[in-house]
């Protein structure tokens, strides 16, 4: 086993917690659609219930012929006119929460109907699209402004969220993940990190896109904890 596998799975043990509290895999590489959806639910609630409006979603595309996991934002977008609205698809594929506690505040239905609209108006259809996006910042800062310009969205996390979800963590890192990686051994190049976690992974029995997965969240609350407000 190299030094660097050794540093970088002793700091993932120190930072990360029990590997059994971890999320297990996931992701929608194919599917910006299952992505979107994840993104807008995933916020105050289970995974349980998130995997459930993405499963119902999954089912009512089956049953059409069609297959979610290659959905792109075109293809939610004419789900939901299919069914009548924000409101139809949150009573058959969704779910009534809003997109927060304020009063008036409209359904999460209504929110995916609004990054979608935004996300096809910037030119990104696709997964694809979006990691291309992602790799100008121009492009990037234009399309997360939109996303976080939506009812609910504004923090930012759910944007970051969409981004992680339509990885492909065995090919390249996430930007945040090879963040860390660099804190702990120094400068390496996405694919490079991607790589060391797989070794990593091997080594110690997890699962690499979990992995992946765990540094992101800590490195997301390491993020939002550096932009409170301060109270002195």
């Amino acid at each position: 086993m190299s030094t660097d596998v050794e540093r970088l799975r002793a700091a993932c043990e120190r930072d990360l917690g029990d590997p059994a509290d971890w999320p297990g895999p996931f992701g929608y590489p194919d599917a910006l659609a299952l992505c979107i959806i994840d993104a807008i639910y995933v916020t105050g609630a289970r995974h349980l219930t998130v995997e459930k409006v993405v499963e119902r979603y999954r089912g009512y595309r089956a049953a059409q012929g069609g297959d979610a996991d290659t959905d792109g934002a075109p293809e939610l977008l004419a789900n939901v006119e299919e069914l009548g609205g924000p409101v139809q698809w949150a009573a058959e594929i969704g779910n009534r929460r809003p997109t927060s506690t304020v009063k008036g505040a409209p359904l999460r239905s209504a929110a995916l109907i609004e990054v979608a609209q935004a996300l096809v108006g910037l030119g990104i259809r696709t997964t694809a699209d979006l990691r291309r996006v992602t790799e100008d910042s121009e492009r990037y800062a234009q399309a997360k402004a939109a996303w976080c310009a939506v009812p609910g969205q504004r923090s930012g996390f759910t944007w970051r969220y969409l981004v992680l979800l339509a990885q492909q963590p065995e090919v390249a890192a996430d930007p945040s993940v090879a963040g860390y990686v660099d804190r702990e051994l120094g400068a390496a190049d996405p694919a490079g990190v991607a790589r060391l976690l797989r070794d990593v992974s091997e080594s110690a029995g997890w699962d690499a896109a979990a992995l992946h997965h765990a540094i992101w969240r800590f490195e997301s609350a390491r993020r939002d904890q550096r932009e409170l407000p301060s109270t002195a």
